[in-house]
């Protein structure tokens, strides 16, 4: 099909609006099952510590007479585990201008960079610390 001489196309335009979705598409989802399961508590120091414990083996056979005399079971303590605190950070600076302009994809900078510098806090590689 022809086009007329001196037409006016759109590529010629500079008055188009943008045509942008408005979501952002996480590119580089990260899964932190780990970090996702895990409670929360506090620690008083720098290393913290608690202790676990565990059953003894399922007996097959544990059945007694009557009146026979009491076997006695050894008992074993409890392990003491632990692990060193870390401090990490991750800091994000919005201006008020950009905090206050309508953006696309989202109503709060602010709100989005902390959310994204938390998930990327969960991903880092740490290190073991010393007393």
């Amino acid at each position: 099909m022809a086009i007329y001489a001196d037409s006016y196309e759109t590529f010629d335009s500079n008055n188009k609006r943008e045509d942008l979705a408005n979501v952002i598409y996480n590119i580089s989802p990260t899964e932190t099952p780990f970090m996702s399961s895990i409670g929360t508590g506090s620690a008083s120091g720098t290393k913290h510590e608690w202790q676990t414990d565990s059953l003894a083996a399922a007996a097959t056979n544990n059945k007694v007479i009557e009146g026979d005399e009491a076997t006695l079971d050894a008992s074993s303590a409890t392990a003491r585990i632990g692990n060193y605190t870390q401090i990490m950070d991750k800091t994000v600076v919005i201006t008020g201008t950009q905090e206050a302009v309508d953006k696309a994809g989202r109503a709060s900078e602010l709100a989005y960079q902390i959310a994204k510098k938390s998930k990327e806090l969960k991903i880092v590689n740490v290190e073991k610390g010393s007393d």
